[in-house]
Formats: C-alpha cells, sequence, structure tokens
C-alpha cells in the first residue's frame, strides 16, 4: 500500500515492545470508583504468528468520528504523516451541535458571548468540580477553530448556521447561543448535521494524504519499556489478523464513549441500569488500553452522562414539557419549567424513572408560540398553534400520546389512579387560576390549566441516555496523564474520551459543548501541536 512500511514482527520483538504495557498495568487499579473490574487487565499477549505487518506514520489517530477527523486533518496540514484506524466502516457522526465562541458567523449575525459570566454560571452547575483550564481553552481558542471548520464546509457546499435553544425570562434556563451547525443535502434543521461534517471531513484528510483504515479494531497499545512512550497500536484488521500501527510521534485516543457495564458500574453506577437497557454507543476499548498502559482516570466522580429527558411536547428547542408532570402514582413532583438534561435528572428520582405529561385541547394556545427543534438565528422559528393540534392529533392516531374525552378516561389509558389523578389536576388548576404555584414555585405564565376536553398525556418510561461523558486525565495539551499527574509520552486523548468536562450531568446550557469543545476545538489544536512537535 502506498505511503507505508511493512515488516513482519518477530516473536521477540513484540514481546520487547509491549512488555512496559504489562508492567505499568498495576498502576491503573487505583483509579477512583468502587471495586477494581477485569476492564483493568490486559488481554493475553496476541500471537505473533497473527502480526502481519507493520504501518508506519508520524500520528496514528484512533476513531474516525468528529474528534479524531478533526485532529488528523489539523496534523496534515501541518506537515505530519498521519494514520486513521477505526473499528467503524466509514465516518462516524452523531448530532451537530457544535458550540464555539466568537466565529465569523457570530460575527456577523451580532451574537455575542461572555464567556466570564457564562462559565460562573457553568460552573456553579458542576459544583466547579471540572477542569477549568480546558474550559477556558476552548473559550479563546474555538473560534479559530470553528471558522477553520466553516470554511471546508461552505467550501463543500453546505451553509452555516446558529441553533436556537431554550429562552427564560427569569435568565436560569437561558441556553448561550454559540451551537454552528449545516444545512444542504438533505438536512433541513440545526442540530443534525454532524454526518455531513465527517464526511467532508474524511475527504479533506484523505486528499492532504491520511490513510484511513475502517473496520480496523484496535486492542493494545505498545508502551517502550526503556523510554515509557507509547509507540504504536495493535489493531486487529477486516481479515482477522494483526497490524501495528506505529506512532513515531503520538498515538491518539479518539474512542468515543463507554458502556461496559463493569466501568459505568465502578465510574457513573446510576446510568447501569440504562447502559443494561441498551444506552450508550462505544465499549469503552479506549480508555481500557489507555487504562493498561498506566492512564489516570479523571478525578470528577461520577462521570456525567448525557441525558435528556420527561415527556410532553416543548414550546423551544431543549425545553422541557412545562405544563403538569407526574409520577405513576399521579404526583407532581417539582417545577416544570426546565430544559430536557435536568429533566431527565428529575425523571430518574421517580418510580421506575417513568413519568407522565398532562394537558387539555386549550393548551398550545395557551402555551404559544412554539418554535421547532432546529430552528436557527435568520431561519423561521415559530409553528402554528393549529399544526400542534393536529400533530398531537395524529401522536395520538399513532399511539405516541393518548386523547381522551375525561380525566377518568385519560387515567385510565396511562394506567394512572385516577382519584389520585383528579385530585392533582384540582390542586394544580387552584394554582393556575390563583398564579401561584404553592408547591414548586412555577412562574405564573406557565401556569396553565387542565380543564377543558379532549384531553392529552404521554408517558415516558426512561429518560434517554445518550452516553456517558469523559475518563482519561489530560493536561491542555491533550496529554494522557498517569496517576502522577506525569505525562505518559507519546499518548493523547481527544473528544468525548477527555475527563474533567463535566460533573453531575452534562447540562445543555452551552448546546454543542462536547462537539466544539472536546471534539472540534481540542482535536484541531491537539492535531496541530503534535504536527509541529519535535520528538
Amino acid at each position: 500500500m502506498a505511503g507505508k512500511m511493512e515488516r513482519e514482527i518477530t516473536r521477540r520483538a513484540f514481546m520487547k515492545e509491549t512488555a512496559a504495557g504489562a508492567g505499568i498495568v498495576a498502576a491503573a487499579g487505583a483509579a477512583p470508583g468502587n471495586r477494581s473490574g477485569s476492564f483493568e487487565t490486559p488481554p493475553p499477549t496476541i500471537p505473533a504468528d497473527k502480526i502481519k505487518r507493520r504501518v508506519s506514520a508520524e500520528i496514528v489517530v484512533i476513531g474516525a468520528g468528529t474528534s479524531g477527523l478533526v485532529c488528523a486533518n489539523a496534523a496534515a496540514e501541518n506537515g505530519a504523516k498521519v494514520v486513521v484506524i477505526a473499528s467503524s466502516s466509514g465516518p462516524v457522526g452523531r448530532g451537530g451541535s457544535n458550540h464555539a465562541f466568537d466565529s465569523k458567523l457570530m460575527r456577523k449575525l451580532g451574537l455575542t458571548s461572555n464567556p466570564s459570566r457564562e462559565f460562573k454560571a457553568e460552573m456553579k452547575c458542576h459544583s466547579f468540580m471540572i477542569d477549568q483550564d480546558k474550559w477556558w481553552l476552548w473559550a479563546r481558542r474555538s473560534g479559530e477553530a470553528m471558522d477553520w471548520l466553516i470554511d471546508k464546509m461552505e467550501a463543500a457546499g453546505y451553509r452555516t448556521v446558529i441553533e436556537l435553544g431554550n429562552t427564560d425570562p427569569e435568565g436560569v434556563m437561558t441556553m448561550h447561543p454559540g451551537s454552528h451547525s449545516w444545512l444542504g443535502d438533505n438536512v433541513t434543521k440545526a442540530g443534525s448535521s454532524q454526518q455531513l461534517v465527517v464526511n467532508v471531513l474524511a475527504r479533506s484528510a484523505q486528499l492532504r494524504g491520511v490513510q484511513i483504515f475502517y473496520s480496523t479494531t484496535a486492542v493494545l497499545l505498545i508502551r517502550r519499556q526503556n523510554t515509557g512512550r507509547v509507540t504504536a497500536v495493535i489493531a486487529k484488521t477486516p481479515d482477522d489478523d494483526y497490524c501495528v500501527y506505529e506512532g513515531t510521534k503520538a498515538v491518539v485516543l479518539a474512542t468515543g464513549d463507554f458502556k461496559d457495564e463493569e466501568m459505568v458500574e465502578k465510574y457513573c453506577p446510576d446510568m447501569l441500569t440504562l447502559v443494561k437497557q441498551g444506552a450508550g454507543i462505544y465499549p469503552g476499548d479506549g480508555h481500557k488500553m489507555a487504562l493498561w498502559v498506566g492512564a489516570a482516570w479523571q478525578k470528577t466522580f461520577p462521570n456525567a452522562p448525557v441525558l435528556m429527558g420527561g415527556a410532553g411536547p416543548g414550546t423551544q428547542p431543549y425545553r422541557a414539557f412545562t405544563g403538569l408532570l407526574v409520577n405513576k402514582h399521579a404526583l407532581r413532583y417539582g417545577n416544570e419549567d426546565s430544559i430536557v438534561s435536568f429533566a431527565g435528572a428529575a425523571q430518574l428520582r421517580q418510580p421506575d424513572s417513568t413519568v407522565f405529561a398532562i394537558w387539555d385541547s386549550e393548551y398550545a394556545a395557551q402555551a404559544a408560540p412554539w418554535t421547532p427543534i432546529g430552528s436557527y438565528y435568520g431561519g423561521p422559528t415559530e409553528v402554528a398553534v393549529q399544526s400542534i393540534v393536529e400533530e398531537w392529533e395524529e401522536n395520538a392516531r399513532l399511539g405516541i400520546m393518548i386523547k381522551a374525552e375525561t380525566i377518568d378516561e385519560l387515567a385510565l389509558k396511562l394506567g394512572l389512579p385516577a382519584s389520585t389523578l383528579k385530585a392533582t389536576i384540582e390542586k394544580y388548576n387552584r394554582f393556575c387560576r390563583s398564579k401561584l404555584d404553592e408547591d414548586f414555585g412555577k412562574r405564573p405564565e406557565l401556569l396553565i390549566p387542565v380543564e377543558r376536553p379532549p384531553f392529552f398525556g404521554q408517558v415516558s418510561r426512561s429518560p434517554w441516555l445518550l452516553c456517558i461523558s469523559g475518563g482519561l486525565r489530560t493536561n491542555i495539551r491533550m496529554q494522557v496523564l498517569d496517576r502522577n499527574e506525569q505525562v505518559i509520552p507519546g499518548l493523547y486523548a481527544v473528544g468525548t474520551i477527555v475527563g474533567d468536562m463535566y460533573s453531575g450531568i452534562y447540562t445543555f446550557m452551552e448546546p454543542g459543548h462536547n462537539l466544539g469543545a472536546n471534539c472540534l476545538t481540542f482535536g484541531y489544536l491537539a492535531g496541530r501541536d503534535i504536527a509541529r512537535t519535535k520528538v
């Protein structure tokens, strides 16, 4: 294959190069959390006769999602020879909200940000148990990284837009502008364009000479005993053999989240039930490989889940339903004025993690205006009330929502105790008439009664867990650290695997923070800096 050097690896050479990996693994056993798991023990040595070749480059990136492809592009543009390996069959993009500060589009639209003020509020949400250096690195450099990506996307024919989020007259739940995404092909809404992004990045990288090996699964990092440097990764190829991918400057982990049940039990135990139900994306192979060569886990415990929850229709993007919410006992359980991340956290505290939204035929008009999901600055921002009602009718026909002529019928269809539900609604309606929520203090304009048939309801039996964020301890150069805060030479991490960015939950107050900071900004800076570094 053009541009790569191949050679057979003897058993002796293989054992020499991997000895350090086996010798350093003990350092991983003391990571924070509960008991040690089998995931902290490296797999058996791979037989030398299964390792067929070596591919050499300056930088090996593991993962072909946003962070890996950004890193590969930035490195190649700065003169490095780069190889990407990925277990996926092609580039992987999820979501499409990429948050940045002070991009050229934000300046054009007159959108300003105040990171000092925003971050104070955000760090309060995360109990200040996060890496402030990394947050400020994102604030200072994200505009540069975003402009770089905008140029690539617009050169490919896509239009850049900035997504609308929830606004709150009290200022508490107002989401900060800066979430960039792209329109084109079949994508017509903001926040859903990441597959477009990774497709463009993959093509751009290959035009720069980056080799991308898909369906190739990394299994073991090689850390040299004499220098302590990570120099390569062994990966399983599509033909069921193994190849050593050597990075003379760096190996970069861009492998995403973790859903290995032992890892979740240790590092994010409250999410174990949801993971057992199928939530999460990746098994955590990158995390494991790093632990096996002595990497430290992040300081923040537990890891923060990316949750979205609640039932019922929200009037703005990311806003949770702000009408009447009850649990399985038909009891109201809190102030409904929230966004979907916090609504998901509140839902987890309810019996069976199940919640119900209740509203009536007048809610569409009284809760207006309705701003659809996927709205963006400069685009359509309001849906007609009649369209909202028609959508509810169609959802009721499909069984997504419940429609009933009486509260008794609604309770029966939702499986709620009718007498308790009627008492809860009567109490709530009293608050609506007085415009004073005596239980949970919801602001008056959101107190809309449930009194005119037909009535509607919807159930959510679990919040949606997209992924569990974070994992590896890194410095602001994205170099992976050991438990003594020392750099593991040659090993970097970008993307969701980067630790200490969130505490509690991923809030969505800076919509697209993970893609914009961990993936784009950190991937861009790491790729550029590694390429320019002399080893």
